[in-house]
This record gives structure tokens, C-alpha cells and sequence, in this order.
């Protein structure tokens, strides 16, 4: 991420982490439905409960820190600009990979859904996985995350605009809409599917890089706050402090589960933003070696490259995911053959990932 000539490297690190995560976590979905579980696998959860909204969210903060940097308070942002190059970045790779996993689908189904041919358009606009709970779709490779960035990206001009006028209100109200979501949320999606809850977030990534650029010049600043977010992720890791509480992937209103889903929706957010410090905090080491050289160059360089490549990743792994899975009796494999399958899924999700990215570059190229 670029402000100016400046790239904000630590966005790159907690994105390239968070997408190697996705995989992980998704992948472990195949190994439960396997009937394999048993107790904490750390696939899937730590003590205290499955950790899969963490990365998911840390992309949703990544974006809106980025965003709010490239168009930085008094820059105008011209929104015609804007949704085009939103337009390039999201649908063409988009495409590319829902085809592939179209017909992958039906490889190994031997049909496809028995749905109307109108509820293509859904995924043609990317929402098949936003409004699954409303009207039936095709719903494949999108995954809701993709429905949520696009209506975030829609309201951008929007949200920026007050963002400028009044940063700390807006965060304001829209954590208190958040927080009352929480406590009762009557849509038929789940609440991680809300704009409202996904825009927080957003903002939240936005307003914690604010904080860095104005604070974290400070000598005791950065140290002090990277030993706070490590002290709650070794409580999140190894001490089980949220027993008796809902789990952590039923995330769900308090109306329905009562205070104790109100309290693991706290959980999971303060969780999650010492998970992003933590490695905004790895970063500022690895960028502070002698002489300004960056420490671990080959590290950073890997980073980058997984970072600039985390949308083709997301797009590609969950059908990768279940294709490798479908050959192997994941129930009666050992933990290093499970580790085996996972490393399969890392390569195959990466070679394909490739692919849709070569295949955008050569359709560019005719026109």
C-alpha cells in the first residue's frame, strides 16, 4: 500500500497472513465435516474458540486502512476514477475464476445447481454469496466476503466524505450501530454479513493507521502497545478465559443466544485487533534494521508477492480446497498426512492462482 512514495508494509504482512489463514481455516472445514475433530485443533481453533473471523476481518481493516490513505483528508476523490479502477481490480479476475470454477463444479458433480439461468446474475455482480439468504444463486468461488467489499467500495465516496469532516464521529456512530447489531440483529443473514459490522471494521483499520502515523513515532509508543496485543493473544492461545460462552463461529446477535454472545462478538474484536498489531509491530522490526536496510529481504519479498497476490487466493482456494480433498479419506489420515493434503491445497491454490492472473494479463493485452 502507497501513501505518496511510501508503501505501508505491515498492510501487506497482515494481508498476506490473513490470506494463508483463510486457507488454513477453510481447509480445516474439510477435515471436520471428515468427522475427524477432536477437541482444539489448532486448524481450526485455540482454547478459547475457533479463530476464523480474525483474518476475514483483518482483511476488511486492511482495506479501509489502505483506502483512507490513498485518498488522505483534503485530497478529492474523483468517484468516476475511482469505481473504474475498483471495476478492473475486482471483476475481470473475478470472472476468470468463477468460470474455472464453474466447470469445476460440474466435474465433480456431474450437473450444475438446478437453479433458473436468471440467478447468474448474481454472481455476475459478484453477490451470490451476499444474497444467498434471500434468493437462490450459483454461489461458488465468491465467497459473502466479495458481496461485502463490493457494497463497501459502493459507499466509499460516501463514508470518505464524512470521514473527512469528522473522523472520530463517524467511527463513533458507526461503532454504536455496530454494538447495537450485536445485541439485536433481525436480517436472516449472519451478522458477519452486515455492511454495518463489516464497515466498522473498515474504519477501524482506517483509524488505527491515524493513530500509528500521529503516535507511533514515540519511543515507548510502538513497543508498549506490540507487548499489549501479545499479552491477549497468549490468553487467546493458551488460557481458557470464555468458557460457557457461545462459540466463536456463531456469530450471531445476543437476542438470540443472550449476553453471552454479546460478550464472544467483544472477544472476537479485541482479539482480532491485537492479532493486527501484533504484526504491525513485527513489521516496524522488520524495517528497522542498521542503516535503514530492511531486515530479512527474501522474507519481505515473499510477502509482498503472496500480498499482491491474496485476491486471486481467495478466490481460487475454496474450490482447489474441495477438489484435493474429495481424493483422500481425511478421517483416517495421520496429522502429518493431514499436513501433507494442507501443503497440496498451498501449492495447487498458488498454481492456480497464477493461472487466472496470467489469463487476466493476456486479455488485457488484446484490448
Amino acid at each position: 500500500m502507497r501513501t505518496g512514495t511510501r508503501r505501508l508494509f505491515y498492510l501487506d504482512v497482515i494481508r498476506a497472513l490473513s490470506a494463508v489463514l483463510i486457507v488454513v481455516y477453510h481447509f480445516s472445514g474439510s477435515v471436520y465435516l471428515s468427522g475427524r475433530w477432536s477437541g482444539v485443533d489448532v486448524l481450526h481453533a485455540t482454547i478459547n474458540g475457533s479463530w476464523g473471523m480474525t483474518p476475514v476481518y483483518c482483511f476488511f481493516m486492511v482495506s479501509g486502512a489502505a483506502l483512507m490513505h490513498r485518498y488522505p483528508a483534503g485530497e478529492r476523490l474523483d468517484i468516476r476514477k475511482f469505481y473504474q479502477k475498483r471495476f478492473v481490480s475486482i471483476y475481470p479476475l473475478f470472472w476468470i475464476a468463477y468460470v474455472l470454477g464453474f466447470f469445476s463444479v460440474f466435474w465433480r458433480l456431474g450437473h450444475l445447481y438446478d437453479l433458473p439461468s436468471w440467478c447468474l446474475l448474481w454472481s455476475f455482480i459478484g453477490l451470490d454469496g451476499w444474497v444467498v439468504n434471500w434468493f437462490p444463486t450459483f454461489y461458488m468461488v465468491g465467497e459473502w466476503f466479495l458481496g461485502s467489499i463490493i457494497l463497501l467500495y459502493l459507499i466509499f465516496p460516501l463514508v470518505h466524505r464524512a470521514w473527512q469532516r469528522n473522523k472520530h464521529l463517524t467511527m463513533a456512530i458507526c461503532a454504536a450501530a455496530c454494538a447495537g447489531l450485536f445485541w439485536y440483529h433481525p436480517f436472516p443473514m449472519d451478522i458477519k454479513q452486515n455492511p454495518v459490522v463489516d464497515l466498522f471494521y473498515f474504519l477501524l483499520g482506517a483509524w488505527i493507521e491515524e493513530v500509528r502515523r500521529r503516535y507511533f513515532h514515540r519511543p515507548w509508543a510502538g513497543p508498549s502497545v506490540w507487548v499489549m496485543s501479545l499479552a491477549v493473544l497468549g490468553v487467546w492461545l493458551l488460557f481458557p478465559v470464555t468458557n460457557g460462552l457461545p462459540s466463536m463461529e456463531l456469530t450471531y446477535s445476543a437476542q438470540a443466544y443472550g449476553m453471552g454472545m454479546f460478550l464472544r462478538q467483544g472477544f472476537i474484536l479485541v482479539c482480532t485487533v491485537s492479532f493486527y498489531l501484533f504484526f504491525m509491530g513485527i513489521t516496524v522490526w522488520m524495517e528497522g534494521g542498521k542503516d535503514g536496510n530492511v531486515r530479512l529481504p527474501r522474507l519481505r519479498n515473499l510477502i509482498l508477492e503472496i500480498s499482491g497476490k491474496s485476491y486471486g487466493i481467495f478466490l481460487t482456494h475454496h474450490v482447489i480446497s474441495q477438489l484435493i480433498c474429495l481424493h483422500f479419506d481425511l478421517a483416517n489420515l495421520s496429522k502429518r498426512e493431514i499436513l501433507t493434503v494442507l501443503a497440496m491445497v498451498f501449492a495447487a491454490t498458488w498454481v492456480m492462482t497464477l493461472v487466472i492472473y496470467r489469463i487476466w494479463q493476456c486479455i488485457k493485452k488484446q484490448f
